[in-house]
């Protein structure tokens, strides 16, 4: 058509092609959303056409500014300038072309070409900068308005074995500690120095080896009186075999004969400098200096029901008492029997937890005698036994029976580790028609950490299962090894826990690796074989956890 003088020829002609025609993505009609049919005059627009149209009139389209609404419109209106009236750029948001539109090319003519090599011009526009419309020579570029939405495919379903969750942390083997093959030599207990550079390993019932880490070799072997079969610590046996006390003195504490003496050795010339009776339940805080001021070694009698509170000092004989809390005067709701303690290395403090009375056939089980006590330990004269901060979670009904098997404090929280009774005291009425108690038995799967918060006086708990476990020194980590993972026969799992949310922060295997990254690893022989271990120890700060095994290996892992 011959465009007339004034335009409306050629503004009829666009009207009529409505700019320009796209295919439809899918072999389907693209539906399109629109106002009511009266708002405008579609003209010859089919509904069965295998093109649609995207573009109106200008002179149907109404308008309520004069200004574009959207950012895209303003930018297309700057970029194309128009030679048409107010009136007609007042009604429409696209401004007629300044010239005759050129004929619609033929559609097997014209192709799509793109610049863009990545899958990320999906997401571009249909006519954008990078990319342009190609034809026969005759024809030309025309650019629309209208914006395409291309059609938004799901992503494929990542697999599993692929999908891997980081863990925060890595463990790294450090160093191998081997001892002699024999009978009865399984490792039991483990401590490390201030500084982990020694590695203090109780093998079979009388044996104490003192490692050097860095050297990998045996610097004193200790040999003493003991007449109970060792065992790792659990609810049925809360022997704490021994302790370092001071790396530059060579020091170290050892349980021995029945398990309620202590005795002071010092390694570096095998001698035994201190005994201490009656020693029912103690803990130790390793020192450096002699001027420390503070209690270093706390022993509980459970004769008399005190704590004795020693120091260290430049003597013969390497402590001495400082002061004795009595419990019966310590203003308890009742007094704690036989309770775990820790001594902290932050502060001079010390922590008590004690559990339930043993519940008795023909009695109701004791009822809310969970009870966690910290006392302030200062040597500065005075001899009270009224505590700084006590706490009764009577709350957490998961610890009705539990007695602690491991407790630990740094700063303000205190953290300890929960093993719950076999058995449950059930009621039941008799021939008489009285009610009586009777001993059933009960499975434990698993043991409780118990976080005390010392600012705000709270207690939280998560579970473990019960299997050997420990804490770190600074309450900042739990490890547990469990030597059969839900009693499938499988190879068991290694796992460390952050204390603060108490979730699984590394897990060996890996719970979401494929079998490829599960398999034997070089210098992680020890793991294959989870079974055997029985013991695990963290160093003081946190960064090394060390494992023992029934064949009296040791093995040093480093956490980065």
């Amino acid at each position: 058509m011959e465009p007339s003088r004034d335009g409306s020829a050629g503004r009829a002609e666009g009207i009529g092609a409505l700019l320009t025609r796209f295919p439809t993505p899918s072999s389907g009609s693209l539906k399109l959303s629109l106002p009511a049919q009266d708002a405008f005059d579609f003209g010859s627009l089919e509904k069965d056409d295998s093109f649609l149209y995207h573009a109106l009139s200008p002179e149907t389209r109404p308008r309520t500014s004069g200004q574009p609404t959207t950012r895209h419109e303003a930018r297309l209106s700057q970029r194309r300038p128009s030679n048409a009236s107010s009136h007609v750029s007042g009604r429409s948001i696209y401004p007629p072309p300044s010239k005759p539109l050129p004929p619609l090319p033929p559609a097997k003519a014209s192709q799509r070409v793109s610049s863009q090599d990545s899958l990320s011009s999906l997401e571009t526009r249909h006519f954008s900068q990078s990319s342009r419309a190609t034809s026969a020579p005759d024809s030309s570029f025309v650019r629309s308005p209208v914006q395409i939405k291309h059609p938004s495919y799901p992503l494929p379903e990542i697999p599993s074995e692929i999908k891997r969750a980081k863990s925060p942390i890595t463990v790294i083997c450090l160093a191998s500690f081997q001892s002699e093959k024999k009978k009865k030599n399984a490792i039991h207990f483990l401590d490390l120095s201030a500084t982990s550079s020694i590695l203090a390993s109780k093998h079979g019932k009388n044996i104490i080896k003192i490692w050097s880490v860095w050297d990998n070799a045996v610097q004193s072997t200790l040999k003493f009186s003991a007449y109970t079969e060792a065992q790792s610590r659990s609810r049925e046996y809360l022997i704490r075999s021994h302790a370092i006390l001071s790396e530059a003195s060579g020091l170290i504490a050892i349980a021995t004969r029945f398990g309620r003496s202590i005795d002071i050795w010092r390694w570096t010339d095998k001698q035994c400098l201190q005994s201490i009776d009656y020693a029912d339940r103690w803990a130790a805080c390793q020192f450096e200096s002699y001027e420390t001021g503070r209690g270093t070694l706390a022993v509980y009698h459970g004769e008399n029901s005190t704590i004795d509170v020693y120091t260290v000092g430049q003597v013969k004989k390497p402590f001495s008492k400082m002061r004795t809390i009595d419990l019966r005067r310590a203003d308890l709701p009742f007094t704690l029997q036989y309770p775990e303690l820790a001594l902290s290395a932050t502060s001079p403090m010390l922590v008590a937890a004690a559990g339930p009375r043993q519940t008795r056939a023909g009695h109701p089980p004791p009822e809310e005698e969970i009870l966690l006590v910290a006392w302030e330990i200062r040597d500065n004269g005075e001899n009270s036994s009224l505590p700084y901060k006590v706490a009764r979670p009577w709350k957490h009904k998961e610890l009705d029976t539990a007695l602690p098997c491991e407790l630990a404090t740094y700063g303000s929280f205190v953290v300890s580790i929960w093993i719950p009774a076999s058995y449950r005291a059930v009621p039941m009425t008799n021939a008489q028609g009285t009610e009586s108690f009777h001993l059933s038995p009960s499975a434990v799967p698993f043991r409780w950490v118990l976080v005390w918060d010392l600012v705000s006086n709270s207690t939280r708990t998560f579970k473990i299962p019960n299997t050997a476990s420990c804490i770190s020194p600074d309450c900042r980590l739990v490890a547990y090894c469990e030597a059969n993972r839900n009693n499938m026969g499988g190879r068991g799992c290694l796992a460390i826990l952050d204390v603060i949310t108490g979730k699984e922060i590394w897990c060996w295997p890996d719970r979401d690796a494929i079998a490829v990254d599960s398999g034997p690893k070089a210098g992680f022989e020890q793991f294959e074989s989870l079974d055997r271990v029985t013991q695990l120890a963290f160093s003081a700060d946190g960064k090394f956890l060390v494992l023992g095994d029934s064949d009296g290996q040791s093995c040093m892992y480093k956490i980065v």
